[in-house]
């Protein structure tokens, strides 16, 4: 197949493009600069169109032609959820194209609308591809992806003092999913005999509660380094600060509570699901807790 993956310079495009290569696949890029490639994807890629900004249609028109699939993993923002995402499904649909995994990683953000500012983009985007597309996209729900919550998000965890940062009980599992683990699950959705029919795929690597992580992390260290909890309250306050910040930035400023949304939703269980595609995909081996943390000595 060829492989269009918009947003391949992105935590996720990258592992998307090298869970295609290993399966024999080639991909094309979309995305703003090349030079964000590491070469080992750079130098296999087919080609790359450059976008020159969110609603670049011409390139989105070259980027499309040609190709089998599309995997759109442009980032976590309501301008891309929602515009550029639906200019680039049109042009698939222009193209031919009857494939197309959206960007959707998260927790299942079709349940508990008006609770969280961009599940609501997700949900809204879904609703009106299915109401006006010939294109039925793919969606997939993964929990917390587990590269930002321990490399992108100080909030989370500090990797400074080697800090987990929690709302709630120290004993309650949050569900993770590796960028590695999600790559290769798209790519066995994107391949599979039904993928045109699109749907919602449920997954994971891992479960792990704050105390979990610690256990982990300090194994994975061989004692070398060891990591703390710090209990920023209880479920109730995460409610608190996430309804004080939505009353004090509103709907526009969501980036300065999104987090409270978060910590106050998972343990909640509101955008709760059951990982109940790992079975249907078995030839993905899932990412442990300890692992992830060996493989990325960083963290």
């Amino acid at each position: 197949m060829l492989i269009l993956i918009a947003g391949i310079t992105g935590f996720v495009g990258i592992p998307c493009a090298r869970s295609a290569f290993a399966r024999g696949h080639k991909v094309r890029g979309l995305a703003r600069n090349i030079d964000n490639l590491p070469a080992d994807v750079r130098d296999r890629i087919e080609g790359f169109e450059m976008m020159s900004d969110l609603h670049d249609i011409a390139a989105m028109e070259r980027a499309t032609k040609g190709v089998d699939a599309i995997i759109c993993s442009f980032a976590a923002a309501p301008e891309m959820f929602m515009e550029s995402q639906m200019l680039l499904i049109r042009a698939g649909e222009r193209a031919g194209v009857k494939i197309f995994h959206a960007t959707s990683w998260n927790y299942d953000w079709t349940l508990s609308p008006g609770s969280h500012e961009l599940y609501d983009d997700m949900r809204g985007f879904a609703h009106h591809v299915a109401v006006s597309s010939t294109i039925k996209p793919i969606y997939m729900f993964t929990g917390a992806i587990a590269e930002y919550y321990f490399k992108r998000s100080r909030y989370d965890w500090d990797p400074d003092t080697k800090t987990f940062n929690f709302h709630g009980p120290s004993t309650f599992p949050t569900r993770y999913t590796t960028t590695e683990d999600i790559g290769n699950y798209v790519l066995e959705a994107i391949t599979a005999p039904d993928a045109a029919n699109g749907g919602f795929v449920r997954v994971q690597s891992f479960e792990a509660s704050p105390e979990d992580i610690v256990k982990a992390y300090n194994a994975a260290r061989g004692g070398h380094v060891t990591a703390k909890l710090n209990c920023l309250g209880s479920v109730k306050d995460a409610e608190n600060k996430m309804n004080e910040g939505r009353a004090k930035y509103g709907k526009s400023g969501w980036y300065n509570y999104i987090r409270y949304c978060y910590q106050y939703h998972i343990p909640a269980r509101s955008f709760d699901y059951v990982p109940v595609d790992v079975v249907r995909f078995p030839n993905v081996k899932q990412t442990s807790l300890e692992e992830f943390f060996h493989r990325n000595p960083d963290v």
